[in-house]
């Protein structure tokens, strides 16, 4: 898949927005004594479906409320369906039958050990206009990871950004933005968000962020004269942690950052052709470890290809890091419809691959496939819920995506098996 390129096995990390959030988390868990680091966005905590898709829907989402009123039933029928946590001691509990059921898998070997959870780099970003996934369901995820019962990750290690006024998207910024409409503009209330069919889930969210900056008097004025005596604190003391989290307009900046340290990231960003993307056969990647590849991919729901970015220097043999980034639901496989286009538009203009380019981090892009017929797929969604999908142990080393990526990840490192491959 990418022959002569040498990485770094101690630097392996990944991140997902919406069902590649719950995914990233998944893996994370699957496969942590070789992932050092997880950027989560608009996700939510293992288990959280707890193996069927009505739970999926109602508890760790808003699909089936969104649904219900986009059919102008009665708002009060449609109530029924919010069931995700909604107090401080439900978001607790939520999160203690969410790591109830990692122990389990632990202890079965399914699952990597969650002490290794302890010293890893953490990033977590809920928008606070996301209509589709509710903050609490990601201050779940938080609490999984951070609660001394639980993940007990150093405090010092995560970071849990939950103000940023965006809907359920990949927030980014300028630099590097596409000429059209491929990435679009945040679209917040009372402005209708984007039509589902036309919408990338990628938002240039800068002019958005430098208005609240300036609203919520964030940005302070130049050094003051001598003598000359201010007259209020900048940024006002109630307003530090909103004025922070608008700092991450730049998410998949935000995301590596947070995992590698400012200083791996100091030679800032590059800009990207789209033609640097290369495709690959997701097809390889099962033959592996199943004697009907194509079969094993479908079975999977995952799309023929995959994408990978590698810098020019991770070519030439310098020691690269490996950042694994999963899309979302309706952003996998061929979205680029463009007129001489091709490819996949999340894997081109998510953000990563600027940051990547100039700081030598490998970026690897799996795909899922939409599929109407079984698995039944049809917003082309990573399994987090099992049921009617790839089934039991989807959460776990033997989940069929899971084994895929790992493969993939080993595929890198020169065929090592680095991270554990079950058999079929």
């Amino acid at each position: 898949m990418a022959a002569g390129v040498k990485l770094d096995p101690t630097q392996i990390s990944v991140s997902g927005i919406s069902s590649g959030g719950f995914m990233a988390h998944q893996f994370h868990l699957a496969h942590s004594q070789h992932i050092m680091g997880a950027g989560i966005v608009a996700g939510g905590p293992y288990y959280c479906a707890r193996g069927n898709i009505v739970d999926a829907l109602t508890r760790c989402s808003r699909f089936a409320t969104l649904e219900c009123l986009a059919a102008k039933l009665d708002p009060k029928l449609c109530g029924q369906t919010k069931l995700a946590p909604k107090s401080r001691s439900e978001i607790e509990r939520a999160a203690a039958a969410s790591f109830a059921e990692a122990r389990k898998q632990e202890s079965a070997g399914k699952i990597s050990s969650l002490a290794n959870l302890r010293d890893d780099k953490i990033y977590l970003f809920s928008g606070s206009y996301d209509e589709i996934v509710p903050n609490e369901v990601m201050a779940t995820v938080f609490r999984f990871y951070a609660d001394p019962d639980k993940g007990a990750v150093r405090q010092g290690n995560i970071h849990f950004s939950s103000t940023f006024p965006a809907r359920h998207t990949m927030v980014r910024d300028s630099f590097g933005k596409p000429a059209g409409s491929v990435v679009g503009d945040c679209a917040l209330p009372p402005a209708p968000p984007p039509p589902t069919e036309s919408n990338a889930y990628i938002d240039d969210c800068q002019a958005v962020a430098e208005q609240h900056q300036e609203k919520n008097h964030c940005t302070c004025p130049a050094a003051l004269a001598v003598g000359e005596e201010a007259t209020a604190a900048c940024p006002p003391p109630d307003k530090l942690a909103a004025c922070k989290d608008l700092q991450d307009v730049d998410l998949a900046g935000a995301i590596l950052r947070r995992i590698y340290g400012a200083q791996a990231l100091s030679k800032g960003r590059m800009p990207v052709q789209e033609n640097e993307l290369q495709a690959f056969d997701q097809r390889k990647v099962f033959g592996k470890f199943s004697n009907i590849p194509h079969t094993a991919l479908q079975n999977a729901s995952m799309a023929r290809e995959g994408y990978v970015f590698i810098p020019a220097a991770c070519k030439d043999g310098r020691q690269c890091k490996l950042h694994i980034a999963f899309h979302g639901c309706k952003q996998g496989g061929t979205s680029d419809y463009r007129p001489g286009h091709t490819g996949n538009l999340f894997a081109k203009y998510a953000g990563y691959n600027e940051w990547a380019k100039a700081n030598d981090v490998l970026v690897l892009y799996p795909q899922i496939q939409a599929r109407s017929l079984g698995p039944v797929n049809p917003r082309g969604c990573w399994d987090w819920w099992g049921q009617n999908y790839t089934h039991a142990g989807y959460h776990t080393r033997d989940g069929k995506q899971i084994k895929a990526v790992a493969q993939m990840i080993n595929s890198l490192v020169g065929g090592q098996p680095l991270l554990e491959v079950p058999p079929e």
